[in-house]
């Protein structure tokens, strides 16, 4: 029950994140029930401990520390980053002496810690955020861990017994139960996870759809006025597509809608830029922290490489190969200015490439912005 590598980390940080209050609970209780016996241990003087084996004495020092290593790593601000590497060590190593520790003890008279043993078992599979296979690890370990400490301590026999039977009872069924839990768990994370893509990307091309694109703008907006950036908003329309669907077919516009997707969407790979379909046959660009000239020049790569495609067109009057109009509106983001604004000065641009004949890229001054008036185009007539 594994994932590709990438997909791997992203289910095993959302299912960690999502377990954490439980597993803080968890590590929380269990350095608390450690303290407790341990003050028990000192308010009862010397006579439980020297009831004990000697090689005993390890048990609080390991159990104490890695519990209270566990419980500041589920309780620290590097949870997702440091807590599963460790407890992974830390977990395995404080059940097995404690387990090595509980049979020598319960062997000299103190039968009452058996019944933290079947929390050993559960705890690693439910509470504390390990995968399947570190769990399962983990418990074979602590079970075996009291068998051969209960044999070497001499344990009687009818105990030994009824405690190793009833811990690889409790070890199988929940072994059984946590494997069913991981794999519903993984299940509805990609569930979880096609759903979200979905809601997120335009079903026929694969790009981001409008609300994503809205969404990255008004937040990329803001991280340009902090970091003192500029944005490109790109608006790129096929040119003629109606004739293009007419002439063709729709099946035809739709395979020629995905075909320019891809060939814009390979002029574009910075983590921040984003390719969306805004409508139709329009396209939506975001670039992040360029300039200008480099805004228009990944522009042109845009307008060469559909063009490029060789998609034939015998409908259109701007060539005779599928070809696109690019406006482009490079800004400086601040605080008195709306996204919205560079938005509708790339599309003043785009009908000003429109209106010299299409099949071209038009850059929009960043002078004009000053002189928009939401919803009124002032410079360009819309081109049909």
């Amino acid at each position: 029950m594994r994932f590709d590598s990438q997909l791997e980390a992203e289910y095993v940080r959302s299912r960690l994140l999502n377990s954490r209050t439980l597993i803080r609970m968890a590590c929380l209780l269990a350095l608390v029930t450690i303290v407790l016996r341990m003050g028990e241990i000192a308010m009862m003087g010397r006579g439980m401990l020297t009831s004990a084996p000697r090689f005993t004495a390890v048990f609080p020092v390991v159990v104490l520390l890695s519990s209270v290593l566990l419980t500041w790593l589920a309780w620290s601000p590097g949870f997702a980053r440091r807590y599963l590497p460790l407890a992974n060590f830390a977990v395995p190593a404080r059940n097995v002496f404690a387990a090595i520790a509980i049979a020598a003890m319960a062997t000299r008279g103190q039968v009452e810690l058996l019944i933290l043993l079947p929390a050993m078992v559960l705890s690693p599979f439910f509470f504390l955020g390990l995968h399947f296979r570190s769990a399962l690890t983990c418990v074979a370990l602590t079970v075996a861990a009291f068998a051969v400490s209960a044999l070497v301590c001499a344990m009687p026999i009818s105990v030994l017994l009824r405690s190793c039977g009833f811990l690889i009872v409790t070890a199988a069924t929940s072994a059984v139960a946590a494997w069913q839990v991981e794999k519903q768990s993984r299940q509805s994370f990609l569930e979880g996870r096609f759903i979200a893509q979905l809601a997120e990307h335009d079903a026929l091309t694969g790009a981001k759809n409008r609300r994503v694109f809205d969404d990255h703008l008004a937040r990329l907006w803001l991280q340009a006025i902090r970091d003192g950036r500029r944005i490109a908003t790109l608006l790129i329309d096929v040119d003629h597509f109606k004739a293009y669907n007419d002439r063709y077919g729709h099946q035809a516009g739709d395979v020629a809608l995905q075909k320019v997707a891809e060939a814009v969407q390979a002029q574009i790979g910075r983590p921040l830029d984003l390719l969306s379909r805004y409508g139709g046959e329009e396209f939506a660009v975001l670039l992040y922290d360029v300039d200008a000239d480099s805004a228009l020049d990944i522009a042109e790569r845009m307008r060469l490489a559909v063009s490029a495609l060789g998609l034939e067109h015998r409908g259109s009057r701007a060539a005779r190969v599928v070809t696109v109009s690019i406006g482009v509106a490079a800004i400086q983001p601040l605080a008195e200015r709306q996204p919205l604004g560079a938005l509708q000065l790339a599309d003043e641009a785009l009908y000003a490439a429109k209106a010299r004949g299409r099949n071209n890229v038009h850059l929009a001054a960043e002078s004009d912005y000053n002189g928009l008036q939401t919803g009124v185009f002032t410079q360009y007539a819309a081109a049909s």
